[in-house]
């Protein structure tokens, strides 16, 4: 057995075992982390893939505010956004970025006008629907005015009647196009009560600008409605009528009263003539 393990080709041979198995645990090792690298590729491929999304978002106006009111342009639009999954999620998130119009250098009348975007990431490419909005530009005009109410008096109950209606807000600001606000003559406040109307009320009226014809005028109200009381008390033709009735009924008695008065004296004066006769005959005799 001694000189077994003192032959050369023994040593040679464990030699070569051990070189075997050694490669094939490197290999191995090799093959694991070339899948475990090829599964990250593919995470970050997935992050990395294009992704669309379709947002709706205000719409925003740079114009002077101040001076000119615009009008025909929508409150919001869409915009589909096209770029790196990731990046499309976060934006749709987000949403810090915005859509605008740019009307400064715009006069007063109508007008095209494209949509640009502000904010948004540059590895994103973009495209609104609409893409451009037809937006009308006219100086702006601020005027106040009184507030008219108006009552329904068919409504209140008969015997009834609505006194001077309390406001309380007496005026009213209209804020419009020039054309449009030279147009109001005057705002009114309708106020709408229930049906057979016996006491006081109070409710909230939306207010009206309207023109010389009774159509009502596109402008913007501030404040838009007011509260409104409207007094209800017992009308005094109604009272009239009443104390009228009392008195008549009271008379009669005293007529009455009357009548049996004169009555009494007429038969205390047939008396006294009676005596007088029965007297002046006793002389006689």
């Amino acid at each position: 057995m001694r000189n077994f393990w003192k032959q050369r080709w023994v040593y040679r041979i464990l030699a070569l075992i051990l070189a075997v198995l050694l490669f094939t645990y490197v290999k191995s090792d090799e093959i694991n982390s070339n899948n475990a690298g090829s599964n990250g590729n593919s995470g970050d491929a997935t992050l990395m893939a294009n992704k669309s999304k379709t947002l709706t978002v205000p719409l925003e106006l740079d114009v002077n505010s101040s001076k000119y009111l615009i009008s025909g342009y929508p409150s919001k639009v869409k915009i589909k956004i096209t770029g790196p999954s990731a990046l499309v999620t976060t934006t749709t998130n987000t949403q810090n970025f915005k859509a605008y119009v740019s009307l400064r250098k715009l006069g007063v009348g109508k007008h095209r006008v494209q949509i640009k975007e502000e904010g948004l990431n540059k590895e994103l490419a973009y495209s609104f629907e609409p893409q451009s909005i037809n937006v009308t530009v006219a100086n702006r005009k601020t005027k106040t005015f009184a507030i008219q109410p108006e009552v329904n008096q068919d409504v209140i109950a008969k015997g009834y009647e609505a006194k001077a209606a309390i406001l309380r807000s007496q005026t009213v600001t209209a804020t419009g196009s020039v054309s449009e606000i030279n147009r109001i003559t005057e705002v009114v406040a309708r106020i709408n009560l229930p049906n057979n109307t016996k006491k006081n009320s109070t409710t909230q009226v939306l207010l009206q600008a309207l023109d010389n014809k009774g159509d009502t005028v596109n402008a913007i109200l501030d404040p838009q409605a007011v509260s409104v009381t409207v007094p209800v008390q017992k009308s005094s033709n109604s009272t009239d009528s009443s104390s009228e009735s009392t008195k008549g009924s009271s008379s009669e008695p005293a007529d009455n009263k009357r009548t049996g008065s004169t009555s009494e004296t007429g038969s205390t004066s047939s008396a006294s003539s009676s005596s007088s006769s029965k007297s002046a005959s006793s002389s006689s005799n």
